[in-house]
């Protein structure tokens, strides 16, 4: 009895090195994926640029302000600024839309908006983004930004972006609303790596909140 009690606790205090191991070897390895934006030195670190409160004007009966900065339910998520111009050009997110059409058990766990201009006019009838992509799936929201105001909003998710990237692409933020990635929503592709990252970060925030409760437990 006392062996197999040492068996175990050698087993809870090994399991998520090892754990932590394969997955920083594996293919996708966070550590890799890179932190866009401006980086700033304090001391001799180094501190990656970080989304700060922006109020988004919603008609969701869900608060999408609430899932964009509450980083215990959703630690990961994925979002895209669609300019007025594009809203009618679906082609920007053929790959999304493949995916929510073809391939919904894959997409279906992932916390996503679209955010889009809303008119300034009371007058003038809101767009549907949704209905126009023929996107159903719960998990992919809709959002309104003032259209005045949109350009502002959409280039502080882009401050300092490869050139290459357009300010129409996917992004990817994690828990501490970092950027960790900029996708071509065009290809079905690069929604396939979007998927990849994301489920490799959310691994990694599982990893973190499993070595935490081992630490409070062994405290105890």
């Amino acid at each position: 009895m006392f062996k197999n009690k040492k068996w175990l606790l050698l087993l809870i205090v090994l399991f998520p090195s090892a754990f932590w191991l394969i997955l920083e070897t594996g293919t996708i390895n966070s550590r890799k994926l890179p932190h866009y934006g401006p980086k700033f030195l304090i001391g001799n670190d180094t501190s990656f640029y970080s989304i700060g409160n922006i109020n988004l004007e919603t008609v969701s009966t869900t608060s999408i302000e609430q899932k964009l900065y509450d980083t215990v339910n959703y630690p990961i998520l994925a979002l895209t600024f669609i300019k007025e111009k594009y809203l009618k050009e679906n082609y920007r997110l053929d790959g999304l839309i493949d995916y929510a059409s073809h391939q919904k058990e894959d997409i279906d766990k992932i916390p996503f908006l679209l955010i889009y201009p809303k008119p300034d006019s009371l007058t003038e009838k809101l767009f549907n983004l949704k209905d126009s992509l023929k996107i159903t799936l719960k998990n992919i929201e809709q959002c309104y930004f003032k259209n005045s105001k949109f350009d502002s909003i959409n280039f502080a998710y882009f401050k300092e972006k490869p050139i290459y990237i357009d300010f129409s692409f996917i992004i990817l933020i994690d828990k501490k609303r970092n950027i960790r990635g900029y996708y071509d929503g065009r290809y079905t592709a690069e929604i396939k790596r979007l998927l990849q990252e994301y489920k490799h970060l959310r691994i990694k925030e599982e990893k973190n909140l499993m070595v935490n409760e081992n630490e409070i437990k062994t405290k105890k």
